[in-house]
Formats: C-alpha cells, structure tokens, sequence
C-alpha cells in the first residue's frame, strides 16, 4: 500500500504517461521485483539452460518459436520458451544460451510486445552480459526500407553489451522457412558439440575413451617447394578394437582431446614448487599429469580468470588472452593454498572435432584425419592452434585418446543417387571418406569432385587418390581450382560457375550437394554461385525455395566451420 503522498505522485504520473510509457513502467518493475523476493525459484541458475524468446506482430515469430521448440525437443534438447512481453528483465544477466527471434512493425520498430524489453536493454547503460551466447532470427519485409531494423539493432546491442554472438544475424523474408531452418542447423550445431563436450567431463565417466596409437604422420604440402601451408594426413589404429563403442560411419568426427606439452607444464611447475603450494611428490606428480593431460593452460576463460583474482585478491584485465604461465608470473599465489583448490578453478582440455577422412569398411580398425596446423600471428608473437600443434608434432607409435561424435547432419545418400561434393583444402577430409566407402560397396550414383587449394604441384592433397579415383571410373568429374597458378585468382566457385550448366542437370536430376571446409568467404561465395546457376541456368526466380526443397529432401548439406 502506497502512502498518501506517494499515491498521488503515482496517479499523477500514469495519468500523464503515453501508452508506450506505460508499458514500459509495467516492464521496468516486472524486472527489478525479483529482486526483492528472495526465495524466487522461478530461474535457477544454470550453465546449461537455453531460454529462446519471441517478440510477434502477427504470430509469425511466435509460432516458429513454438517450431523449434518442437524440434529441439526430438533431438532432446530443453529449452525454456517465453514471449518478450512476459520476460523478467532480472534474468536477462543470468543466461547462458539466450536466443531471439524477433519480428520489425513500422518504420523500423520492434513489435509492440517486445517494446518494454527493448526500452530495457538501451537504456541500461551499466548492463554486461559476458557470459550470454547469443544468436537473433530476424523476420521482416523486404519491400519495406527498415527491413529487419529490429533484429539488426537486438543483435548490435547483446554484442555491445558482451555477450557472444554464437549464430550470425539471419534475416529473413516473408518467405522465411528456408533461413529459419539453416538458423536451427546453426542452432542445433551447437548443441550438439556442447552435448558431446559434457559427455566427455562428466564425473562417473559413462562414455569410455577410445585409446589411439600413431601409424602414420605425413605432410601432405611440399614444402621444399614452397608451400604456405602444413597439413597433415594422420592414421590412427583404435587400440579398444570394441566395435560397438568405436563404430563410425563416413561424414563422422572424432573429437580429439589434446595434451599440453612437457616444456610447458614444467615450466608452470617451477613457478608453483617456488611458492611452496604443494605438500609431497605424490602431490607434485598428480599436478604434472592434470596440467599436462587435463587441464587448459592456454587461453584461459574469463571465468577461470575471475576465480584467480578472488585467489590473489587483484584484479586481472581480459582484455588480452592469458595462459597459465604468464598468470602466475604476474600475479603470484602469495599464500599457500590446497592443490583441489588450485585444480578446481581450472577449465578442462576441451576435445576438438575433426572430420573424419577414412571408411570403416576399408581401413577397419584405423581412423585417418586431415589436420592444418593452424599458425598466425598476435601481438608480434607467432602462435599455433592448440589441438592442430599437438598433432603435428605426434610420431609413430605415440599414443592419443579420442571420442567418435556422429554427425547426423551429413551422411552420404542411397548408393544410386548422384552426389557433388565440394571441398577445398581440408574440406576434402569426409569426402574422401564418402569415396573410399562408395568405392568399397560399388555404388552406381556418379560422383564429382571440386578440389581447390592455393599451388598444384603443392597444394593438391591427396593426388594420387583422387586420379585414381578419376582414371578407374569413381569419379564422373574432378574439378580443380588452384588459386595461385595463375594472375587471376580462381576458387571452387569458379569451376562450379564455369560447369553451370552441367552443374545444374545434375542438381535438377536429384543430385545431392555437400560442401565443406571454410565457412567465411568460401561456403559463402559457393552458395552465392549456387543460386546464381539455379536462376539464370535453371530459369527460376525463387532461387530459396529451390534451395528450400533440396534442404528438405536432405539433398543440401553443409560442414562448415
């Protein structure tokens, strides 16, 4: 109950608000009452919730919602769904994997529904949200000039705010279910690595490692030549040899789980054996095996980074990437602390997925991978990808362990059926699972290959294979593009445009298409040229809902990272 005075402040102040103002009053103290119930158990915190929320004019973005709720739930992931205009603001800094899809009314404005929580977020200047995944599915009308405004401006202010973009911005036209359903693939993406990456930490250990040993190491580039690059074929015998938890299938990966090298870790020992944290040598060699095959020491999480500064009582800056060294180096443990204490705060080694590049049905008990060791430079400093350096450096007969990790999303068809694969640079890695495995069992749908990369004579990965494949008759066409051989640059897309007409028979003939490698231009620039072909070859003025069709009939598929 309001006091006297208050009361008529109040009365006088709705009495004089617009409706929009209103509305957003309602929103604000929606959002800031569950402040003041203690016991509220409405959201319980937890890493893994995934809350997807809806702002709707006319129901569109409300009952896709309700769609992919549908579907997660049959690939049994929860999420938590909620319209915009029922949302608590106090949640919003809670979320872990927040997802909108967000309809633009007017000349640019969200939907009246999702009004209050956009007055939210802009005006909280002081808001971070650096532990939100984000992603935003936009709908709106191309033949109006504010298309998908609303999304555009969401997206722009989650990133702002910090959180992590996990899915670019999709916008979307009326015609909206041909991108809404590469946003779920997206989305679904995700979910599923995280699914595996919690299979694989989760205490009583359930899922079982698969224990590996090196066969072979090659590189793949000629490097006396002068090639830019170093990839590496990698052949690993399973050791288990348990054909119920090792079976695999072509369009599979492996989820390589990396160790930190012996230089490294020992160099982190010394620092701690310096401060006189650990108690005996049981303790000092149990920290050597976690640091080494356990635990991460390089690119640490802003949440590690915050549990070490409780620790050391200082504030440490994230505005820069820190490793395990350099953190103790700087910011010394001055008081001696228990080693589970040490240990709890660390992050696990996460696995990483690599596409497998063998057939079971050829190679048995082996696994082969196509590993570039990935090297760039920061801050003057040259670096390596942490699992691709690991790889590289294995030789014969050391030993690894890894997980294998289904993916359902990129299977090969009936052996009838006619498939185009396109693949530059490591992106050949499945397909030359898919051919070894088409070969082995004599399929009679034709096969044609786009292979790219930057030098022929030392680029072409896996030479001999594919003119095998090409002179016995697997292969109905190879396509090859070398960027560099010449002035002008040419890239898959090229060759595929310069075969359009082909190209476009056999994708109207039922001709499935598979593209992998880099999402970021190449995947990209081939779907542009894709929908080129399909308009100006094929005559079709809704390039997306052929695209559509091929989608829904499972003819379309991507791998792209």
């Amino acid at each position: 109950m309001l006091s006297e005075s208050k009361n008529k402040i109040f009365v006088e102040l709705i009495k004089n608000s617009s409706k929009e103002e209103i509305i957003w009053m309602y929103g604000y103290i929606s959002g800031i009452l569950p402040y003041f119930q203690k016991n509220s158990k409405e959201f319980k915190k937890n890493k893994d919730t995934i809350t997807l929320v809806y702002g709707t004019e006319t129901g569109n973005a409300k009952n896709l919602a309700f769609s992919i709720v549908e579907k997660a739930k049959k690939e049994k992931i929860q999420i938590r769904l909620i319209s915009l205009d029922q949302y608590r603001f106090i949640d919003l800094k809670r979320e872990n994997y927040f997802f909108i899809i967000i309809s633009t009314y007017g000349t640019g404005e969200p939907p009246s529904s999702a009004k209050s929580f956009f007055n939210f977020i802009f005006q909280e200047k002081n808001l971070r949200l650096e532990n939100m995944k984000y992603g935003v599915l936009a709908l709106g009308d191309r033949s109006y000039s504010f298309f998908c405004k609303a999304g555009e401006d969401l997206d722009k202010r989650l990133y702002e705010m910090g959180a992590d973009r996990k899915i670019p911005l999709y916008k979307c036209d009326v015609d909206f279910e041909s991108k809404s359903e590469s946003w779920f693939l997206n989305f679904l993406k995700i979910f599923q690595i995280k699914k595996l990456e919690k299979n694989i930490f989760k205490k009583n250990g359930v899922k079982k490692k698969i224990h590996g040993k090196i066969l072979t190491n090659i590189l793949l580039n000629d490097k006396k030549r002068g090639s830019n690059k170093e990839i590496h074929h990698i052949e690993i015998l399973m050791k288990n040899n348990e054909s119920d938890k090792n079976d695999y299938s072509p369009g599979d990966y492996i989820a390589i789980i990396a160790e930190n090298s012996e230089y490294e870790v020992k160099k982190i020992i010394n620092i701690i054996q310096n401060k006189n944290i650990l108690d005996n040598s049981n303790e000092l060699k149990m920290l050597f095996d976690l640091l080494k095959k356990k635990l991460s020491i390089f690119y640490l999480s802003i949440n590690m980074l915050k549990k070490y500064s409780i620790l050391v009582g200082k504030n440490i800056p994230n505005n820069k990437e820190w490793n395990f060294f350099d953190l103790l180096k700087e910011f010394p443990i001055k008081n001696k602390i228990l080693l589970k204490d040490l240990v709890k705060m660390m992050d696990p080694i996460k696995p990483r997925l690599y596409s497998i590049s063998s057939s079971p049905k050829v190679h048995h008990s082996e696994i082969h991978i196509t590993v570039s060791r990935n090297r760039f430079k920061k801050n003057g400093r040259i670096r390596y990808g942490f699992c691709s350096n690991f790889l590289s450096k294995l030789k014969v007969e050391d030993e690894l362990f890894f997980y294998i990790h289904k993916n359902h999303l990129f299977k090969l068809p009936e052996s009838n059926k006619d498939i185009i694969l396109i693949g530059p640079g490591t992106g050949i890695a499945p397909f030359r699972s898919f051919l070894y495995e088409r070969e082995f069992i004599g399929a009679t749908g034709r096969n044609w290959l786009f292979f790219g990369d930057q030098y022929f004579y030392t680029d072409f990965l896996y030479q001999k294979e594919i003119q095998n494949w090409k002179k016995n008759g697997i292969l109905h066409h190879v396509s090859l593009a070398f960027s560099r051989d010449q002035k002008d640059k040419i890239y898959v897309q090229n060759k595929i445009w310069e075969n359009r007409k082909e190209f476009f028979l056999w994708i109207e003939n039922g001709a499935y298409i598979y593209v992998c490698g880099e999402k970021n231009p190449m995947s990209i620039d081939v779907e542009k040229t894709i929908f080129r072909i399909i308009k100006e070859v094929g005559g079709y003025s809704s390039t997306e809902f052929f695209i559509k069709k091929m989608i829904d009939n499972g003819r379309y598929l991507k791998d792209v990272y």
